[in-house]
């Protein structure tokens, strides 16, 4: 008893003071305030006109590339360019020993003279026969003029082979000095002077034209085939007949600096590959573009459209299935199941409508477009994982450029 000094255990203290403040605290109780519902950021889409594209490796290649040789033989004199110089049409490259083919030449040019001057007697012959028969016909015998008639014409022949040898000689002397068929950078010289070269044999060094440049690519089948529909459709319009724009970039090039357009198109696709080559033209007029680089090239694959664009954190993914969350006018949170596009900069196109696919009256599956993105919507683009569809939000609205450039808050 209390009374007695004895003490209570610890345990019986405890429970006796619990109970106490039960009992005490009963007629104070106050019910739980309710949470406010959350803030989060919310952004209309962006409405801009856009065009989608496919990007495929390629590389490019001089649209002429020469090699040079001599077209007679001699000893080397002379070379005339700078290794690696962007040199101009028939500019002189190599200097062969030309003293033989001026010998020749001259020999050519002497013949000539000398056939003209035996067509010049062989002709005074003629004439004299055909004169003296006229003032006394038997003087001179219908043979005799025959002959005399016959020689005049070898002589005219040997004029016109000889005239034609003397163009060979002019020809080789002329050969003697090698000029660059092509404008374009020329290549180091293979051979050093005192060196003999072999006519048509000997390669000497290498032209490449400069400008414009080819680019060729090879496009999939696949994607082959869905432009051709668009072609159909009128979509787009035929690289067989316009030109069409591209765009390329260099390995080390981010974006893509090169303008450019498709000028040929393959007549059939490789079997092996299952692709198509095509090629483009560019600009190369300051040189930037060397032949036989990497490259990458931006072919356009619509029309320009009116497109949505949203940033990408505010697209989710659920099992593959991507997804944005919309606030509505009620300020509840909808679930929005969307179609992704391509990305332009920093922002992802977000196609308006998706397919849906219902079973049909007669159990064939019926397909139809639902509309599930507007330009008025408000899309969350912040705090995706604090909110679940239908719950009550309180909205923040910023702008969907801003977050191109501000770092994402923290989840």
């Amino acid at each position: 008893m209390l009374g007695s000094g004895i003490r209570l255990p610890w345990a019986a203290t405890t429970l006796a003071v619990g109970l106490f403040a039960l009992v005490g605290c009963t007629g104070n109780r106050t019910t739980p305030t309710a949470l406010p519902p959350p803030v989060v950021e919310v952004a209309l889409p962006i409405v801009k006109e856009v065009t989608n594209y496919q990007i495929f490796t390629a590389r490019t290649q001089a649209p002429q590339s020469v090699q040079i040789k001599a077209r007679v033989t001699g000893y080397l004199t002379k070379i005339d360019f700078k290794d690696g110089d962007v040199v101009p049409e028939n500019k002189v490259l190599f200097e062969i020993d030309d003293r033989p083919y001026k010998a020749s030449l001259d020999k050519a040019k002497a013949d000539v003279e000398f056939a003209r001057a035996s067509l010049t007697k062989a002709q005074a012959f003629y004439d004299i026969g055909l004169e003296v028969r006229k003032q006394n016909p038997v003087a001179v015998s219908q043979q005799e003029l025959d002959r005399r008639l016959g020689a005049r014409d070898e002589a005219a022949a040997q004029v016109k082979q000889a005239l034609a040898a003397q163009e060979t000689a002019q020809l080789n002397f002329d050969w003697c000095k090698v000029t660059a068929p092509i404008a374009g950078r020329i290549d180091r010289h293979l051979v050093d002077v005192g060196t003999l070269i072999a006519e048509n044999m000997t390669v000497l060094t290498n032209i490449v034209s400069i400008n414009p440049m080819w680019v060729y690519f090879n496009v999939d089948q696949n994607s082959a085939l869905t432009y051709l529909r668009f072609v159909e459709e009128g979509k787009v319009k035929s690289a067989r007949d316009n030109d069409i724009p591209v765009e390329m970039g260099l390995s080390l090039d981010k974006s893509f600096p090169f303008h450019g357009k498709i000028d040929f198109v393959a007549n059939q696709v490789d079997p092996n590959t299952g692709s198509i080559q095509l090629r483009a033209t560019f600009d190369n007029s300051k040189g930037e573009i060397a032949s036989g680089l990497f490259a990458r090239i931006r072919v356009p694959s619509s029309a320009p459209h009116e497109a949505l664009l949203v940033a990408d954190r505010a697209i989710g993914t659920d099992q593959g299935q991507e997804f944005l969350l919309v606030v509505n006018d009620k300020n509840e949170v909808e679930y929005r199941a969307v179609d992704t596009g391509q990305i332009f900069g920093k922002l992802r196109e977000v196609k308006r409508t998706r397919t849906i696919v219902e079973p049909g009256p007669k159990g064939a599956d019926v397909s139809r477009q639902v509309e599930v993105l507007k330009p008025t919507d408000r899309i969350v683009v912040n705090g995706l994982q604090r909110i679940r569809p239908g719950d009550k939000v309180e909205v923040k609205l910023v702008d969907m450029a801003t977050l191109l450039t501000v770092a994402p808050a923290k989840k």
